[in-house]
């Protein structure tokens, strides 16, 4: 105990010195908190994108073997070319898969009703075919939407997003319930309100399948539109197509209203847009995919599919495309991880994550030695002390934890202003580094495409290739992935953890490197020294 209370009373003697080595101890233990606040941030956060872009799969056409296999099909010199797709049918088969860990679709059709008027709906929409468009359910539109999409409504299966967010959510009358079984379907107060619909009401809708034949074969060579055709047993009225010929039949889907939901979102994705039944999302009819998926026959198309694969390990990415090789998929697709929109978010956190624990090793390494010379003075200049205390036979381990407890004593105080200090500044510095990291990414982006390198961050979006899987890639509205411009900082338990450790290393290191020094020396060649 005399120890302890002889170290404290040292503290408070000598002022300046410990001022001087609280100071450098202040110093590091500051950079550290900051540093490895950053640093364990960043790795969470480079964690989470790596998890979520390296197991999200994304198939999608590959443009050059598309070119290919359009110039060896040419007959006439002329190269049409046509982007393949993906049937609903291998698309839900793809998702029966021992790799992946979860699957997530939507499904999607445009339809018109006889029953209600939709909102937003002019008399020129009434006349107008209901064809399987192409609309992002988040509220972006694709520009298929103006060249073909003109139902007035848009029927989703399964997409629940907005309630999950809270963006939308059942009235409170105590009848509302989401669809749980075939042919149920909830709608939008507003469109509810419009045309006096009420739970347990019924409504028609009307929706076109349609299918694709070889027109060049010299059984469909004669037809013409408006012609009628029979495949698969079922029959369809020839239309217009750019590559081949297409059959389309009108269905009539019959569903029981069973909900009524509020809607915060937006009525349209723009402030300035034009207003249009079809683009509005208080007319989205909302119910299982099931039952959407009821309504199709095999290799029909009219249904958009948004169908995301998660694998369980980013490392059975080979495993899975073998799997949906053999179950049908073209080799004009591609199965990927979307690794160019990763590097492109993280790109930025990672060189902060660099510089962050740069800076902190070079502080510790400087601020330790210059920490290692103070003690080493102050000690030397206590000799006479040490002589005394040795002389009074106190034995050189009690010594020398005394002396240790010194430097312990002022890095714990340090250590408590410190988190404090550095837990506040560390958000804005993270910004501004950031910032910097993102700004020198994008100025190294468009000096790359000043010098014709292409950007690879977009690859065949920008092209407008439709992305089976991705979700930033919906339907045909691409997006580019943007670097991270902000970065929630939090303080754990683990980082504190290594500070503490950090600080106690940094003080025992300074202490105990200086003792031995002089505890080398016996108590009375340390008194005649002095004498």
């Amino acid at each position: 105990m005399y120890i302890i209370q002889n170290a404290i009373k040292n503290i408070i003697r000598n002022k300046g010195r410990n001022i001087m080595i609280a100071v450098i101890i202040f110093a590091i233990i500051l950079t550290t908190v900051v540093a490895l606040i950053i640093n364990n941030t960043s790795d969470a956060v480079i964690e989470n994108y790596r998890e979520k872009f390296s197991s999200e799969v994304s198939i999608q056409p590959d443009m050059q073997k598309v070119m290919e296999e359009a110039q060896r099909n040419s007959t006439d010199g002329r190269i049409r070319i046509q982007q393949p797709q993906i049937s609903t049918e291998l698309q839900v088969q793809f998702a029966d898969s021992e790799y992946l860990k979860e699957t997530s679709a939507i499904g999607q059709i445009t339809a018109n009703s006889d029953d209600i008027r939709a909102i937003d709906q002019s008399d020129q929409d009434d006349s107008l075919p209901s064809t399987g468009g192409m609309v992002n359910p988040s509220g972006g539109s694709s520009m298929a939407v103006s060249l073909g999409s003109f139902g007035n409504y848009r029927i989703y299966g399964d997409y629940w997003t907005d309630f999950e967010e809270g963006n939308r959510s059942l009235v409170d009358d105590g009848k509302s319930v989401f669809p749980q079984n075939d042919n149920e379907c909830i709608i939008s107060d507003d469109l509810a309100v419009e045309n006096g619909v009420n739970v347990g009401d019924k409504l028609t809708f009307s929706v076109s399948m349609s299918i694709d034949f070889d027109n060049t074969l010299d059984a469909y060579a004669d037809l013409a539109e408006g012609d009628t055709i029979t495949i698969n047993g079922i029959e369809y009225t020839v239309s217009s197509s750019f590559m081949s010929g297409r059959g389309t039949r009108e269905v009539l889907m019959n569903m029981t209203v069973v909900g009524i939901y509020n809607d915060l979102t937006d009525e349209y994705p723009m402030e300035n847009m034009s207003k249009m039944a079809a683009m509005n999302k208080r007319n989205e009819i909302l119910t299982t995919l099931d039952t959407l998926l009821s309504y199709k026959n095999k290799d029909e198309a009219g249904i958009t599919m948004n169908v995301k694969y998660y694998l369980k390990n980013p490392d059975l990415l080979d495993d899975f495309e073998k799997e949906v090789r053999a179950k049908g998929l073209s080799e004009l697709f591609t199965v990927s991880t979307d690794i160019n929109s990763y590097d492109s978010i993280v790109k930025p956190v990672v060189g902060l994550k660099s510089i962050s624990i740069t800076f902190m090793i070079v502080v510790i390494v400087l601020g330790a030695v210059i920490l290692l010379l103070l003690c080493s003075i102050a000690i030397r200049e206590r000799k006479y002390e040490i002589g005394v205390l040795r002389a009074m036979g106190m034995k050189k381990i009690i010594v020398a934890f005394g002396l240790w407890f010194e430097i312990f004593a002022i890095t714990c105080m340090c250590l408590a202003i410190g988190l404090g200090i550095g837990y506040a500044v560390t958000q804005p510095v993270s910004d501004v580094l950031l910032n910097m990291q993102a700004e020198n990414q994008a100025s190294d982006s468009v000096g790359n495409n000043m010098m014709g390198i292409p950007n690879m961050q977009t690859g065949n979006r920008m092209m407008g290739v439709q992305s089976i899987t991705s979700s930033r890639f919906m339907n045909g509205s691409a997006t580019i992935a943007q670097p991270l411009t902000e970065m929630k900082i939090s303080l754990d338990l683990i980082t504190i953890l290594e500070i503490i450790m950090i600080a106690i290393l940094l003080s025992s290191f300074a202490g105990i490197v200086s003792i031995s020094k002089i505890t080398k020396y016996e108590p009375i060649k340390i008194l005649m020294e002095r004498n």
